[in-house]
């Protein structure tokens, strides 16, 4: 058994390729790959321009008091959702109209979280990531979420740091003060800004040492500077489900039998379908405004709100 666990990290080794509120303002990106000092080439033919420094204003300031929790500089915990039932209903009506193929139902490792869910019970979930979670968080799509089951009681926990990985997470004992205390039934683990797919199965096996019955959801990345219209261009993004690192998450999700999501490919097709420009839902050269955060809203709701083995067209 020693032996096959030592093969498997080698394995997955060989794929690796201040202040302010989270909710409130953009974690500073410490991602050099995707930073809006290097924008990409969607500024060539964009009808938006961003700010020199900052995003763009807000154009639907969340609605709900933020509860945020102490935690070390440049990391943020808070609580979600931060948006209401009805702004989140406002947004979408107002955003570009779009498509995309519902994520297949990935049940088969979140039994315990459907079980909550369809028959009730607390159900506590951690997302864990960089500036792109803490923005998929803040569409308020958990609202959505406990709406679509009410029977289950769900507290949702964002644990985030502009930029940050689980080459972050997993080091200074950030698991053990951060979120082990937080006892999350169900960790998300997502982003653009994971270094490695063996800093990922290293997070997962130091919450797993510690509460066993934990189960894992892990996306691939959306926005960035990648332009979604261009596909080989996606392909090569070191966050993206349509290249090598989809297919290695996917497979570090196999063999450490947790639900896998391709979030890349879902939001492409909903841009795509809108006819519009990728950046008329960016708030700056690398993070979603309230219509792009919908989007990833739509897609996370959707794959938790699927049938077994279903797929079909989601507006």
């Amino acid at each position: 058994m020693k032996n096959i666990v030592l093969c498997i990290c080698s394995a997955l080794l060989a794929l690796q390729t201040q202040a302010a509120p989270a909710q409130n303002a953009a974690p500073a990106d410490h991602n050099s790959v995707n930073t809006t000092t290097s924008p990409g080439g969607m500024h060539a033919d964009s009808p938006v321009k961003f700010p020199s420094g900052g995003p763009l204003p807000a154009l639907f300031p969340p609605d709900l008091k933020e509860e945020t929790l102490p935690v070390e500089d440049d990391y943020f915990l808070f609580l979600s959702p931060c948006r209401s039932i009805s702004q989140i209903d406002a947004i979408q009506a107002d955003m570009p109209a779009g498509r995309f193929t519902q994520p297949l139902a990935d049940w088969k490792h979140l039994t315990r979280t459907r079980r909550i869910l369809m028959e009730g019970g607390e159900l506590r979930v951690l997302a864990l990531g960089d500036s792109i979670i803490n923005d998929a968080m803040r569409s308020g799509w958990v609202a959505k979420l406990a709406e679509s089951y009410p029977k289950a009681s769900i507290t949702t926990t964002v644990y985030v740091r502009g930029g940050g990985g689980c080459h972050h997470y997993a080091e200074e004992g950030r698991i053990a003060k951060n979120l082990l205390p937080r006892k999350p039934d169900l960790v998300f683990i997502g982003g653009i800004s994971q270094r490695d797919t063996y800093s990922i199965f290293r997070v997962i096996r130091e919450i797993r040492a510690a509460l066993p019955e934990t189960e894992f959801l892990l996306a691939t990345g959306a926005f960035g500077t990648c332009d979604p219209r261009n596909g080989i261009e996606l392909s090569k993004a070191p966050h993206s489900g349509t290249g090598p690192y989809g297919q290695a998450l996917k497979s570090l999700a196999k063999v450490e039998q947790c639900a896998y999501l391709d979030l890349t490919t879902p939001w492409v097709e909903y841009i795509r379908s809108s006819k519009k420009h990728p950046h008329l839902f960016y708030r700056d050269a690398v993070h979603a405004n309230e219509y792009g955060e919908q989007i990833l809203g739509k897609i996370m709701l959707a794959f938790f709100t699927a049938p077994p083995s279903s797929q079909a067209a989601h507006p």
